[in-house]
């Protein structure tokens, strides 16, 4: 990764533009290329009036990679790095997410702020991206929506 002034450009520039250089080498997805074109114009918008603090995220958090023994829970493989908060439970939401009691601790601790929604689905792009180009097309209609959706 390349520094960035910021989050906004950080996960424009360092998460979704290799996906989508990966996407175009791939498979030169016209109809990918023409809504990411579009999309990286509203990414702003969608973090307009928030202040985020990095925080250190798992980077990779969902039910497979949480497990629980007797001295308490466990979390591994992650994959992390400083980020927005929200981040964090974009992929969980792809694959089931957590128990409802985890989404509100986790949000009395980390108060959704408004567009958090949008965002959800900007943070699942670099996931649903990720999976088309480590395991193939299956993926592509769900990213393709997720840009269609935060481009309207």
């Amino acid at each position: 990764n390349e520094w960035q002034e910021d989050w906004v450009a950080f996960y424009a520039r360092q998460r979704i533009q290799p996906q989508m250089d990966m996407v175009e080498q791939g498979s030169g997805d016209r109809e990918a290329r023409e809504l990411w074109s579009a999309l990286q114009l509203k990414i702003p918008d969608l973090f307009r009036d928030l202040d985020i603090v990095p925080a250190l995220l798992h980077g990779d958090l969902w039910g497979g990679n949480v497990a629980e023994d007797s001295s308490g829970p466990i979390i591994f493989d992650p994959a992390s790095f400083y980020g927005h908060s929200e981040y964090e439970l974009a992929i969980a939401g792809m694959f089931g997410g957590f128990s409802p009691s985890f989404y509100s601790a986790y949000h009395r601790a980390v108060p959704r702020a408004p567009g958090f929604e949008a965002r959800q689905q900007l943070y699942q792009l670099f996931h649903y991206l990720n999976h088309w180009n480590h395991f193939g097309s299956g993926y592509r209609g769900s990213s393709l929506s997720i840009m269609r959706n935060l481009t309207q």
